[in-house]
């Protein structure tokens, strides 16, 4: 276990807020670098945070992928923690009060994400830290129907952690 506070750094920051009428996505390798580099009085990041959507970690990514990953990642001295699930429609999931299909999708993407965590612990790199998600809902859908959305929202949630006990 790592000494508490562990110092990550949240590398979706590099993603998020990006888009066609804006800045290009700052690509892994400089992000992992700006993050090795980094220090203040002599404190450094621990490791990093991982949201696993392209264009930094494919959520399908095989074995091999990230074991490449890994190697970057240990290369630089630093280890995973957190992870991302991409549960949000455009990264493929759904809100987990939307139809069913939508929360078929959310569950999905914990699955993969799951996964991706597992073969990073095997691989050593990852020893502690989640997999986050969210609701993937605006509070103005939720308001619509507030109980309706939160019995959706936790039948998905519970749905989530079978998938995440299922994994160790």
């Amino acid at each position: 276990m790592p000494k508490y506070p562990a110092l990550h750094n949240a590398m979706w920051p590099g993603l998020v807020g990006k888009g066609p009428d804006s800045e290009p996505p700052i690509d892994l390798d400089t992000m992992l670098d700006l993050t090795a580099a980094a220090t203040v009085g002599g404190v450094k990041f621990e490791g990093v945070d991982l949201f696993l959507f392209d264009p930094h970690v494919n959520i399908d990514a095989s074995d091999d992928d990230l074991k490449k990953l890994a190697d970057k990642i240990a290369a630089r001295n630093l280890v995973v923690g957190s992870l991302v699930a991409p549960v949000w429609p455009p990264t493929g999931g759904g809100s987990a009060m939307g139809s069913e299909e939508e929360r078929a999708n959310f569950v999905t993407q914990v699955k993969k994400a799951c996964r991706i965590a597992g073969v990073l612990n095997k691989l050593g790199i990852r020893k502690y830290g989640v997999v986050r998600i969210d609701s993937a809902a605006s509070p103005s859908e939720w308001a619509k129907d507030p109980a309706g959305n939160q019995k959706k929202i936790a039948k998905t949630f519970s749905e989530a952690c079978d998938v995440a006990a299922a994994h160790g």
